[in-house]
């Protein structure tokens, strides 16, 4: 079940019952889409950012009724421009992790197991 360490039920609860309204999903594993299904509010959004390679078994009663399931790989121009001012502004910092071109694959295999919580990063040299 997803969720199996009870993270949906306390997110429940912490809402009330209610779910949340919009989810974002910036891992893309089958675990971390199932947690959105089961953490959304009806009428809520879930969006797929991340591309992890999850899968989700969509039938008509798997999702709250009304909710809007989408990916996306990226955003406008626009708001590439936004969000770049915010950085430079020094209203975000991003949470990354620099890995060696030869530590690729246990960067991706961190990513898959959820234990990175901002973005790795491969590079030739690690930074």
């Amino acid at each position: 079940m997803p969720g199996g360490d009870g993270q949906a039920e306390r997110i429940r609860k912490l809402t009330g019952g209610h779910g949340v309204n919009a989810v974002f999903d910036f891992v893309g594993v089958t675990a971390t889409i199932g947690l959105a299904v089961a953490t959304v509010a009806r009428q809520g959004r879930i969006t797929v950012v991340g591309i992890a390679g999850g899968t989700f078994e969509w039938n008509f009663y798997s999702v709250p009724y009304e909710v809007d399931f989408t990916s996306t790989y990226w955003g406008t121009l626009a708001e590439l421009h936004e969000v770049a001012a915010l950085y430079r502004a020094g209203r975000i910092a991003p949470d990354v992790e620099f890995f060696m071109m030869d530590d690729a694959l246990e960067a991706y295999r961190r990513l898959q197991q959820g234990e990175i919580s901002g973005r790795a990063v491969v590079t030739p040299n690690g930074r």
